[in-house]
């Protein structure tokens, strides 16, 4: 099944929010965020598709988990369609067993350590196991993002907007809708929703490799200025950031989602 770049866009902020609750969560919240997470894979088709095709190796989790020694990591294969295989089993074991308390694959309190908090354990195995399972799909999104804008382009070579950014002056070349002289104060949730994403588009774009971060910084240094003001980003400059950050479908589909949740303001 083939999906337009703008689909992939959608699939992909809806992912990210998803997964990045889960990556987060507490010990209070941590059976829901899962069955919130699992629930988002398996209901995707294209999300779904990389799952199946990748989980090629059937684990027995109830034994592994019986010969796990105490504060003992899992042990995770070097092989990639054996690593996603285990990730996945693992958390889907924990649905349907431990109904969604992931940390009862390990004992619930402690997993690599007897002498830290159960928060701080959990987090030590969210980072052995559940983020690199993320981080797969992830990338997986990014590649089916950055094909089907290849083969848009190649389809339909005259492009209706485009973007040049010289020395942090960016210009768009399509209409904002007047949206770029007009200032609305945002709610204090709104605001808070829209920082926390800013955070994790700067945290992202860190470990991007974009030729052009330093215009992409600027305009998300303006943007966070705003917010932290509580007021609502110029439309033109969320266009614009949009539009440089086209070539990463991870920061693109975090720049989605802060575009929805301000349209509404």
């Amino acid at each position: 099944m083939n999906f337009k770049s703008y689909e992939i866009q959608d699939i992909s902020s809806e992912y990210r929010n998803v997964a990045r609750r889960l990556s987060r969560t507490d010990y209070s919240q941590c059976d829901a965020n899962l069955k919130r997470f699992i629930s988002t894979i398996e209901s995707n088709l294209l999300i779904m598709g990389f799952i199946t095709k990748n989980n090629t190796k059937d684990y027995d989790i109830a034994a592994i988990i019986k010969a796990r020694g105490w504060l003992d990591p899992f042990e995770i294969s070097a092989n990639v369609c054996e690593e996603i295989s285990f990730e996945y089993q693992l958390l889907k074991y924990s649905l349907e067993n431990f109904k969604g308390d992931f940390t009862r694959l390990y004992g619930g309190i402690c997993y690599t350590s007897g002498q830290s908090t159960r928060n701080d354990e959990m987090q030590k195995f969210i980072e052995h196991i559940i983020d690199p399972l993320i981080d797969h799909i992830s990338e997986y999104l990014r590649i089916c993002y950055e094909k089907a804008v290849r083969e848009e382009a190649k389809n339909n070579p005259s492009s209706t907007g485009t973007i040049t950014a010289n020395y942090s002056t960016v210009v768009v070349s399509s209409d904002v809708h007047g949206g770029i002289t007009t200032h609305n104060i945002i709610s204090n949730e709104t605001q808070k929703d829209a920082i926390e994403l800013i955070t994790t588009i700067k945290d992202v774009l860190d470990e991007e490799n974009l030729d052009n971060k330093d215009d992409i910084l600027e305009i998300v240094k303006q943007i966070e200025e705003d917010l932290q003001e509580s007021k609502k980003p110029k439309k033109g400059f969320l266009l614009a950031l949009k539009s440089l950050c086209s070539g990463s479908a991870a920061i693109a589909s975090l720049i989605t989602a802060l575009i929805k949740l301000l349209s509404g303001v």
